[in-house]
């Protein structure tokens, strides 16, 4: 992808458009919750600058509309995004709080937490 194509995605990558796209994916997508505790943590002024570097990225992959993967291949197309999530994951799990766990939650009340 060239620079000019990813900073026209970048136009996309705000709080509204980002929960638009959780939504638009369905609340029981099995990564979903996730998604929106990983969204909680970026947020968070106690986060490093380092960690919402990652999980902006993480959060930005999931709907930029090119995938490595086509999201449109039954069984296969969330693989990547699930990928990238489990990464980001790995690297803010120390800074996800509780109240990121319970706001979730109360996003996406479908599906477990693990």
């Amino acid at each position: 992808m060239k620079l000019l194509q990813i900073l026209k995605y970048g136009k996309a990558f705000t709080s509204d458009k980002f929960l638009a796209t959780i939504n638009r994916m369905g609340r029981n997508i099995m990564f979903a919750r996730k998604a929106v505790m990983l969204y909680y943590c970026l947020r968070d002024e106690d986060t490093p600058k380092f960690v919402k570097g990652v999980i902006a990225g993480a959060l930005g992959y999931l709907v930029l509309p090119i995938d490595f993967i086509p999201d449109s291949i039954p069984g296969l197309g969330w693989l990547d995004d699930v990928a990238v999530l489990a990464i980001a994951m790995k690297v803010a799990n120390r800074y996800i709080k509780a109240s990121h766990k319970e706001q979730a939650q109360k996003f996406v009340p479908i599906g477990s937490m693990d």
